[in-house]
């Protein structure tokens, strides 16, 4: 009775199956070949968000260099008011290399209205220049001159 108990258990070890070594070796395979791809959409992700905060941040920029232009009086549009904007130091870090160019030009359609265009430009984080920002706002005189030349 022992005898036929034991070759029981032989044929039972027999039929039962486990993996063998190419099955784990492939499933092994597809595994390094999904986490590669889930660190590559990781790294991918946060190159984009990255540009993405630089690229709101210049749009800050733009928009406080146009607001910085809404306060000064008409007259003070200059090229000099232009050429004295600049970027301040603490985005330095956020948008490396930028330049930023000012420019106020009279529209000649109507004498009384002044164009600023805002053009910000940098790298992104690898090196490759960013696509650059243009913002422009139109500036009219507030009040017309008068014949004695007061408003």
């Amino acid at each position: 009775m022992n005898l036929q108990r034991i070759d029981n258990h032989k044929s039972r070890i027999t039929k039962l199956r486990g993996f063998t070594l190419v099955e784990t070796c492939v499933a092994m395979a597809i595994l390094a070949v999904a986490m590669g791809m889930v660190v590559q959409l990781a790294y991918w992700s946060m190159r984009e968000r990255a540009s993405t905060a630089a690229r709101f941040v210049a749009i800050e920029q733009a928009a406080n260099v146009l607001e910085a232009a809404r306060a000064v009086p008409w007259d003070s549009l200059t090229a000099d008011w232009a050429d004295s904007q600049r970027i301040p130091d603490e985005l330095n870090d956020q948008l490396p290399d930028a330049a930023l160019t000012v420019s106020v030009e009279s529209v000649e359609s109507q004498p009384l209205t002044k164009r600023v265009t805002v053009e910000l430009r940098w790298k992104r984080v690898e090196g490759v220049e960013a696509q650059p920002l243009q913002m422009q706002g139109f500036f009219t005189r507030r009040s017309t001159p008068a014949a004695g030349g007061m408003p």
